[in-house]
């Protein structure tokens, strides 16, 4: 078994650093692994039925409603481009920027999360 490694962590309440121990060294051959205490409230295997329903539905309604979104910008585009006096290339940048933030969006925001 590989040696553990310490760690700094940020704590979840108060922004103080701690320190805690994983398995692994961190590399592509010998990756960290991380593994949750008996009946950690924090694994998401020990969070109860409803819960897990409750963040399932909230994904899905927001991937919904922004699909839905980009959709019923494309199926208005007669009138937009009437009323706003615009031709179809100027109509489809608004499209072709959306869907370039589905397809770059994740990549740039999830490590600025960490």
């Amino acid at each position: 078994m590989s040696p553990k490694s310490e760690v700094a962590i940020g704590a979840r309440h108060g922004g103080t650093e701690q320190s805690r121990a994983h398995n692994g060294q961190g590399t592509s051959t010998d990756p960290f692994i991380v593994e949750f205490k008996r009946d950690d409230p924090e694994n998401p295997m020990n969070w109860s039925a409803s819960r897990k329903w409750f963040i399932a539905f909230i994904v899905t309604s927001s991937v919904f409603a922004v699909t839905f979104a980009s959709s019923a910008y494309s199926d208005s585009s007669d009138e937009i481009i009437k009323d706003f006096n615009i031709s179809t290339e100027v109509f489809s940048v608004g499209i072709s920027l959306f869907i370039l933030g589905f397809a770059v969006g994740p990549a740039v925001w999830a490590p600025l999360l960490l």
